[in-house]
């Protein structure tokens, strides 16, 4: 085995060459006869791209990205290999599953530390931002306890051993999670922002061959800081791990007057509500104000003064899972795949993912029924042999 990672690289990435295979009418890649010996792979697509997103809590996600340019006829077929490819389980597919988990299996040997390939996730389309008609290939894994800790800070590199090796057309993308910021990088890298510290991603280009432990990159976490203005707008105390942290004034410096009588109206309106609110006449009060006439209160209870609050329909707030079996229960229990997308208004490449996750923790079944997907819930599944879904 050439290298730890690198070699793991490769076989994925060879698997990854079957899409351009697909839509070209060329030969799998994949094959059994296949000898990977290096990560020439991009040779077959335009662009080849590795995002890592590094967390504060170790895990990473990583996800690969194939991008080729397609001409009118490779269009058609690349359409027709991503419905395939979003909607049923491919030998593609499982192959990029199989080698995630023989990646984090070698990073686990290499580093004594438990690790774990999961929440797998895949997406083929045809689009882009400055050509839309790029054949687009995305499947993506978190890998668990990718980086270390040392102290504060979270540190990736050690499972490259004897380093990594890029191809040409391809390109590796560290990006920084919420609650880090990059502090060193080795090698240096293109960075997203004016600093390292202001990036949200580092990049190397390939080809490019890199040292024992390399590439090797260090996050320290991003303090949360919350003003004490912001903190009682929010109805109590900062989070655990976030920081008051005041304005400071220079010496002899009262504040200004404007600033001081706004704070005093404050806390006195603040001390009659609560007054008012103890004495069981809350409601009188806020119609009141300080508008004895009651103009304030009549403006308020008038819905032609003014918009009203805007409300959140119980629909809104729930899951996209959830509002999928709602939309199965209330259609007794199946739909077609096409439906569900009328219904929800999604893409159809986001229901396709969204359900093949529901699918893998048992919250629903797909059935193929000639061209069309059923979706059932737990119980009520059609038979195979004929779904009084058809039409």
């Amino acid at each position: 085995m050439r290298r730890l990672l690198a070699v793991g690289l490769v076989v994925v990435l060879l698997v990854g060459a079957v899409p351009a295979a697909a839509f070209a009418g060329g030969p799998s890649a994949s094959s059994p006869t296949a000898e990977p010996q290096r990560l020439g792979v991009g040779d077959d697509f335009d662009d080849v791209t590795f995002h890592i997103t590094v967390y504060g809590n170790g895990t990473a996600k990583w996800t690969f990205t194939y991008q080729q340019t397609l001409n009118e006829t490779e269009k058609d077929e690349f359409e027709a290999f991503a419905e395939e490819f979003n909607n049923n389980s491919t030998a593609l597919y499982d192959g990029f599953r199989g080698q995630a988990k023989d990646l984090a299996s070698a990073g686990q040997n290499r580093t004594n530390r438990t690790m774990d390939a999961e929440r797998f996730s895949k997406e083929a389309r045809v689009g882009g931002i400055v050509n839309e008609n790029r054949g687009i290939v995305q499947m993506s894994f978190h890998w668990t306890s990718f980086a270390v800790a040392d102290g504060a800070d979270v540190v990736i590199g050690d499972v490259f051993q004897d380093g990594l090796y890029l191809g040409p057309n391809q390109s590796l993308v560290v990006h920084a999670g919420p609650e880090l910021r990059f502090t060193a990088v080795d090698p240096n890298a293109t960075v997203s922002d004016g600093t390292l510290a202001q990036s949200e991603s580092v990049t190397w280009e390939g080809r490019r061959d890199f040292n024992d432990e390399r590439p090797r990159v260090r996050f320290e976490p991003v303090p949360v800081t919350t003003t004490a203005a912001e903190t009682t707008r929010s109805g109590g105390a900062a989070g655990p791990n976030a920081t008051t942290t005041a304005v400071a004034q220079q010496p002899g410096e009262t504040g200004s007057p404007l600033a001081l009588f706004v704070a005093a109206v404050v806390v006195l309106l603040g001390l009659a509500a609560a007054f008012a609110w103890r004495q069981g006449d809350f409601g009188s009060f806020a119609d009141r104000g300080d508008d004895p006439g009651g103009t304030a209160g009549s403006a308020a209870a008038n819905p032609d003064s003014g918009s009203p609050a805007p409300s959140v329909s119980d629909e809104e707030l729930l899951t996209d899972e959830a509002r999928v079996k709602k939309l199965l229960d209330e259609n007794g229990g199946r739909m077609k795949q096409v439906n569900i997308v009328d219904e929800t208004g999604w893409s159809k490449s986001k229901v396709s993912m969204l359900l093949s996750e529901m699918e893998e923790d048992g919250e629903i079944s797909k059935l193929r029924v000639g061209r069309e997907n059923i979706i059932s819930l737990e119980g009520h599944e059609p038979d195979a042999a004929g779904s009084p879904l058809e039409e």
